[in-house]
């Protein structure tokens, strides 16, 4: 039931800001500078995100937007605070799809999505990466596979956190390839990345821009990406799904609001996320780190994180993972 009525939500949920908000307009907004809540480290892939589209909006909206990076908590800590907002459009959630796994993951959330938040505009996609340390003997999707059936269990991989999307694409590759490696939980990918450098964990699986240059330096070995086919940015580097047939995953972000915003403002921020996503270079340079640029509508947005809601309940409830 719970699940049905999350779908539900998301489908729907323009009709939950009845009344006064419905008569609201955008007009004076923003009226203050307006935070960003990043549920990741500053330096990441996400901070990349938010501090390009953000420093476009202070642009176009004469006011400040300020990126506020709120790690920890598997994305808890970040989603909570934005769910408890004031629902005025100057505390924005820079979301990634974990907000679709979370209710499968967690038995107890400290927020109600039903209730406590609404989607605004899809950004971008983008694949994760899985890196190893140079000296690994397993520098190839198939030796990876391969030596993690021989050993099941004696690798490790370390993510952005539970519910990253480092985790997500870990764990649905984990399943496709038939494989049993250990989830690290981290506060932010680029620390995963310093393990693996550091050689204490075998394992990290981020963002494409934050491995690149430690791949092109030799500090990290890129095993491969998590699509079907590769990146325009790093052709040299395969795609697991050529060695995992079916296998492909993109981390999106999105902005998503406290519910009871009005209809009017979550129209503007909408609105002006697609002009930034179309206009100037922030569209060139989120493409030049390997991002698929989306923008698109709010129910285009809502209509992603309902079909991802359920497959990723699907997935995880098969692979048996949860946060617990």
């Amino acid at each position: 039931m719970r699940q049905i009525s999350l779908q539900a939500f998301w489908g729907l949920f323009f009709l939950f800001l009845a009344g006064p908000a419905l008569a609201a307009t955008a007009d004076g907004y923003p009226g203050r500078p307006v935070r960003v809540v990043v549920p990741f480290a500053a330096g990441g892939t996400f901070d990349l995100v938010a501090r390009a589209v953000s420093l476009r909006l202070t642009e176009l909206w004469k006011q400040q937007v300020i990126v506020d990076n709120r790690p920890g908590g598997g994305t808890l800590i970040a989603t909570e605070i934005v769910a408890k907002a004031s629902p005025d459009g100057h505390t924005i959630y820079l979301s990634p799809n974990a907000l679709a796994a979370n209710p499968a993951l967690h038995k107890k959330l400290p927020y109600n999505a039903e209730r406590d938040l609404a989607p605004a505009v899809l950004i971008a996609a983008q694949p994760m990466a899985l890196g190893t340390h140079p000296s690994s003997k397993a520098r190839t999707t198939k030796e990876l596979i391969d030596f993690a059936k021989a050993q099941p269990g004696k690798l490790s991989y370390g993510t952005a956190g539970i519910g990253s999307g480092g985790h997500l694409a870990g764990e649905i590759f984990k399943s496709a390839a038939g494989i049993d490696i250990a989830h690290i939980s981290y506060k932010g990918g680029n620390v995963a990345m310093m393990d693996v450098v550091a050689n204490n964990i075998p394992l990290v699986m981020t963002g494409l821009p934050n491995l690149l240059p430690l791949h092109k330096s030799g500090r990290i070995h890129v095993i491969g990406i998590t699509s079907a086919k590769r990146s325009a940015i790093a052709e040299d580097i395969p795609a697991l799904g050529e060695t995992v047939p079916g296998y492909d995953f993109k981390n999106w972000f999105g902005f998503i609001v406290p519910a009871g915003t009005p209809k009017a403002i979550i129209a503007k921020i909408n609105a002006s996320v697609n002009e930034v996503l179309n206009t100037g270079n922030t569209r060139q340079r989120l493409v030049s780190q390997g991002f698929d640029v989306l923008g698109g509508s709010t129910g285009e947005f809502a209509d992603t994180i309902r079909k991802d809601t359920r497959i990723f309940a699907d997935i995880l409830r098969k692979a048996g993972v949860s946060a617990h």
